[in-house]
C-alpha cells in the first residue's frame, strides 16, 4: 500500500539520519552544547523535513498541497537557534545579501525537503513546481536542481506503482523528463524565485545548464560516473541490482528512505522521537488524501516571543511551538542555552551571549 511505503521511507530515513548524526556529533564545532552521545537525535536534515511538512497547506484552488512561505520563513527563523549541525546555504539565508555561493553551494537539506512535497501530492506537475520553488529558496546550484527533479520523478513513479518497478521503463520515463527540462522554461516560469538575479551567475547559465543536463542523461544511460550526481548514482544502483552492499553507500536521507520503501522498515530500529515521526507519517497520509482543511492549519497572527527571556519553570505560548515550558537554562561559555519542552518534544535552543 502507498501508506506503508510512505511510512517505511520516512522511518528508515530518519533512523539512518540519527545514526549518521551520532557519528558526527563529536566532530562538530558546536560540541560543547550538543546533545549527549547516549541518546540518538537527528540532524538538521530531519529538522528541515519537519519544517517543510509543517509549512505545507492544502490548496483551496487545486487538488494538492503547496508550501506557505510565510510559515516556512518563520519556521526557519526559529530553527536557527535549535539547529543540529551546520548547513551553509541555509545559514546564508539569514544574511542581508546573497553572494556567489548561492550559485555554487549545494544544499543537502533539499533531499529531505523534497519528501513532504512528493508524499502530500498526487499530481506530478504540482510536485515539480513546488520542488523548484523550494530549491531556489536556498540554492541556485544547477546540478542540485536537476538531480532533485530526477530523484523526485523516480520516487513518484515507484510510489504510484508505475511500470511495476521495471528498471528500463523507469529510466526511459526519467530521460524524457530531463530532455524536456528546459532552462528557458525554468527561467521564464521560476526565475522570480531565485534569491539572486541570474545576471550574477558566475559563468554562462545557459551553457552550464545544458552541460549539467547532458551529464545527468549520461548517468541515466550508464555512461561513466559523475561527482555531481552521487545520490542519483546510488539510487540507480539500488534500483538496478537485486543485491546491494548498503554498507558501502554513503548516508543520504533520500537514498536511505528509498531502501526502507523497497525493503520495508524493520520495527526494531529504534531512535529518539520515533513516535513523533510516526505521527507525522499519519499526518502526511491525511494531507495526501485531502482529509485536512486548510483552515485548521492557518495561523492568522504569529505570536513569536523571545524564547531566551523566559526562566526555568516559566510557561509561554509560541505560534510554531505551541505551549512551551523552560526546563533548563544555562550559560555555557559563549552561549546561552535553554531547553524547552513542547508537545512534539524537548528542544535545545542556543545563541551567542553577544547576540
Amino acid at each position: 500500500m502507498t501508506e506503508d511505503k510512505i511510512r517505511a521511507f520516512i522511518l528508515n530515513a530518519c533512523y539512518e539520519d540519527s545514526i549518521s548524526y551520532k557519528k558526527q556529533i563529536n566532530q562538530t564545532t558546536m560540541k560543547k552544547i550538543e546533545v549527549k552521545n547516549d541518546s540518538l537525535y537527528w540532524s538538521y536534515i530531519v529538522e528541515l523535513f519537519i519544517i517543510t511538512l509543517k509549512s505545507i497547506m492544502p490548496s483551496a484552488e487545486i487538488v494538492g498541497c503547496k508550501i506557505d512561505y510565510k510559515r516556512f520563513n518563520e519556521e526557519l527563523g526559529v530553527w536557527r537557534n535549535y539547529r543540529n549541525g551546520y548547513n551553509k546555504p541555509l545559514l546564508n539565508m539569514f544574511e542581508s545579501y546573497y553572494d556567489i555561493s548561492y550559485w555554487q553551494e549545494k544544499d543537502d537539506s533539499v533531499y529531505s525537503r523534497m519528501i513532504p512535497i512528493i508524499f502530500t501530492n498526487t499530481n506530478w506537475e504540482i510536485i515539480k513546481e513546488e520542488l523548484i520553488k523550494n530549491i531556489f529558496y536556498t540554492t541556485g546550484n544547477i546540478s542540485n536542481l536537476i538531480e532533485v527533479v530526477t530523484l523526485s520523478k523516480i520516487l513518484y513513479i515507484i510510489l504510484n506503482n508505475k511500470y511495476n518497478r521495471n528498471y528500463e521503463d523507469i529510466i526511459g520515463d526519467i530521460k524524457e523528463e530531463i530532455i524536456h527540462l528546459s532552462q528557458k522554461d525554468i527561467l521564464n516560469k521560476y526565475g522570480q524565485y531565485y534569491k539572486c538575479d541570474v545576471s550574477t551567475y558566475p559563468g554562462n547559465y545557459t551553457i552550464d545548464f545544458e552541460r549539467m543536463r547532458i551529464e545527468i542523461l549520461n548517468v541515466l544511460n550508464g555512461i561513466g560516473k559523475s561527482k555531481n550526481y552521487k545520490v542519483l548514482i546510488n539510487t540507480l544502483e539500488i534500483l538496478e541490482k537485486e543485491e546491494v552492499d548498503f554498507g558501502n553507500i554513503e548516508y543520504n536521507f533520500f537514498v536511505n528512505g528509498l531502501v526502507g520503501l523497497l525493503n520495508g522498515y524493520t520495527e526494531d530500529k529504534e531512535f529518539k522521537g520515533k513516535g513523533f515521526i510516526n505521527s507525522l507519517c499519519t499526518y502526511i497520509i491525511k494531507l495526501r488524501k485531502g482529509r485536512i482543511s486548510p483552515e485548521t492549519l492557518k495561523i492568522n497572527k504569529y505570536i513569536l516571543p523571545d524564547i531566551f527571556k523566559f526562566n526555568v519553570g516559566e510557561e509561554f505560548f509560541h505560534s510554531l511551538l505551541n505551549k512551551c515550558k523552560v526546563l533548563k537554562k544555562i550559560e555555557d561559555g559563549l552561549y546561552i542555552v535553554s531547553y524547552i519542552k513542547t508537545k512534539s518534544g524537548i528542544y535545545r535552543f542556543f545563541k551567542l551571549k553577544s547576540s
